[in-house]
């Protein structure tokens, strides 16, 4: 029998399987990391309005990094994580890009995951802002999901993380059901299970989930396993503009 030390992840065997609880652990402590810099933005030492995607997330893993050094007890389960890593350079699955590098990598510690080597299997979050100027099917899925489907990101495991910072008016699931329900969204990004509810973080933020085909072939039968996408959207205390995304009314 193979025990938790002594598995390895092979193409034959599949991608590794990420713990839901694992994820649920990330998750929350994302949620707690965006309340601590909303009280930044509160008492005017931030903008989340005024800043690029890098700054706010560059901030967010500052915060993230000051609670998994010293005060992992705030979020249960955060001590089974090194500390988070931002833009850690990775490989493609196919391995003609080597500095691939998604937003967050969250690397639980050994014995975590069913795995030899640790090198690829993580959770790998990519961040998004959602606004106008970032609309969720032109930044979220274009630039985002896409790299999971096409194997840039998370190929060696089942499940990763897509967060957003939303900044105009949308919420899910209608917002990102609107693209991935579409024809073309779902040819484009291989949709095999359409948005579902996950719950919420202990903070209240609902999740949902969507499953994607991986990989260039067009025969779903034949491609690689699929990779379930989290969608995380996290929200300003009030909206920094007043438009709306475009929904879905299913």
């Amino acid at each position: 029998m193979r025990g938790l030390m002594t598995g390895l992840c092979t193409d034959t065997e599949g991608p590794c399987k990420i713990p839901v609880f694992l994820m649920d652990v990330v998750q929350n402590a994302l949620a707690y990391a965006w309340r601590l810099l909303l009280k930044e933005v509160a008492e005017g030492q931030f903008s989340i309005c005024d800043e690029e995607e890098d700054t706010i997330t560059e901030r967010l893993y500052m915060i993230l990094d000051e609670i998994s050094t010293n005060h992992p007890e705030a979020i249960e389960g955060l001590s089974l994580f090194q500390t988070p890593v931002r833009e850690g350079n990775l490989r493609n699955r196919t391995g003609n890009k080597l500095d691939c590098q998604p937003d967050l990598t969250f690397r639980p510690l050994r014995g975590q995951l069913v795995t030899r080597s640790s090198a690829m299997t993580a959770i790998l979050v990519e961040c998004k802002p959602i606004d106008s100027a970032h609309p969720i099917g032109g930044t979220y899925c274009k630039t985002g999901i896409s790299r999971f489907v096409r194997e840039d990101y998370a190929w060696a495991v089942d499940r990763a993380l897509m967060l957003g910072y939303v900044r105009n008016i949308c919420y899910l699931p209608n917002g990102l059901t609107y693209v991935l329900d579409s024809t073309t969204g779902q040819k484009e990004y291989r949709v095999k299970n359409r948005v579902a509810s996950l719950g919420q973080t202990i903070f209240g933020d609902d999740v949902y989930s969507s499953v994607h085909y991986r990989g260039c072939d067009a025969n779903p039968k034949t491609s690689k396993s699929p990779i379930a996408l989290h969608h995380l959207w996290l929200k300003t205390e009030e909206p920094c503009e007043n438009t709306r995304c475009k929904i879905s009314l299913l």
